[in-house]
């Protein structure tokens, strides 16, 4: 039996498996954060299936659509068999809840498959999002890490998350890192602004706490803007500066890059070639010699203090009172002092 329903009502159920039937290129674009993509056309399917319907014939489009789809029909039925037999439920979607989840549906219903749609589809989660995300204006706390590149901010985020600490990762959501070597960071392309906004409502609704540590960023991520109401409560909250001697902040960024971020020296040549007019042809020069010799340590420490640091002194200096500064020497110690601070605000306010 077919069930439609709506994207909202699913939420907090258990045992959900969300297949998106949509094309690659839509799902990439943004989906319901964890939904599988099983396409009922590929990206050039759907391009000729386009192009047929509105240069050719709307029934020779039709018939184009059900040979791509018969293709791949007892694929959707092996994958939904083995789905269901670990007592999951079913979900399927396509942009508007339309043609192709409804075609498929109706084939695993035959086969006696029982199978949901969300009414609406992807339009109907969309509306969902931006709706929703404006609930979460003054809900949290932000606690925000500033410092300079290689202090340890990311990290500590990942630290504090792994003890268990509410953290918002903005980088991560937005897959960028900033500056010209954000493409090396990340394998993946940055993502758009929808995509950022899922991730983010998602994150938004698991969150049970009231306190999160954030780093510090530009309101712009990459290919994403922060909604308004997110970057005037984090400018709104607890600031902390971190530091750290120059050795380590170093070690924490060679060992985010040596970890096959730098094994594409294209990239990287390139990268440090956009420099030329900020650190002068010779320096890059220069840079560009010591990287080829795998000197990475020397690169990083050097684009760190004549590149990195002078940007990030304008921010650092844009806060006219910090609500503590933090050094530490040892990973550990800084996690400890972070939570220490959260614990005190806390103990403050009740």
């Amino acid at each position: 039996m077919i069930e439609r329903i709506k994207y909202k009502n699913t939420i907090n159920r258990k045992n959900i498996v969300y297949i998106d039937v949509r094309s690659p290129k839509e799902y990439n674009e943004d989906t319901i954060p964890e939904a599988i993509n099983i396409p009922v056309l590929d990206d050039n399917e759907r391009e000729k299936i386009g192009y047929t319907y509105n240069h050719i014939s709307k029934e020779k489009a039709q018939r184009m659509g059900l040979e791509y789809a018969s293709k791949k029909l007892v694929n959707y039925y092996d994958k939904v068999k083995e789905i269901l037999k670990e007592d999951k439920v079913v979900i399927l979607f396509c942009y508007r809840g339309g043609m192709r989840s409804t075609s498929i549906a109706q084939i695993l219903d035959i086969m006696n498959l029982p199978i949901y749609i969300i009414d609406g589809g992807y339009k109907e989660y969309r509306n969902f999002v931006i709706n929703h995300l404006k609930n979460y204006k003054n809900k949290f706390k932000y606690i925000v890490l500033h410092g300079y590149t290689g202090v340890g901010k990311t990290k500590a985020l990942v630290n504090l998350q792994n003890k268990g600490h509410g953290i918002l990762d903005l980088e991560n959501m937005a897959q960028n890192s900033g500056s010209v070597f954000g493409n090396i960071f990340y394998n993946n392309p940055s993502n758009g602004q929808k995509k950022f906004e899922s991730l983010l409502l998602d994150k938004f609704m698991n969150l049970k706490e009231k306190y999160i540590f954030v780093e510090s960023e530009s309101k712009r991520i990459g290919n994403a803007i922060m909604p308004d109401f997110l970057y005037n409560d984090i400018q709104n909250g607890y600031h902390v500066l971190l530091s750290t001697h120059i050795d380590n902040r170093v070690d924490i960024i060679a060992e985010d890059y040596l970890n096959n971020k730098f094994n594409n020296t294209e990239l990287v040549i390139n990268a440090i070639r956009k420099l030329k007019k900020r650190l002068g042809k010779e320096n890059v020069q220069k840079l560009e010699e010591e990287f080829l010799k795998n000197n990475y340590k020397y690169v990083i420490k050097e684009l760190m203090l004549n590149y990195y640091d002078p940007l990030y002194d304008y921010s650092i200096n844009k806060i006219n009172k910090y609500n503590t500064k933090i050094y530490y020497e040892e990973e550990n110690q800084l996690v400890e002092k972070l939570i220490n601070f959260k614990e005190n605000i806390k103990g403050e306010i009740t």
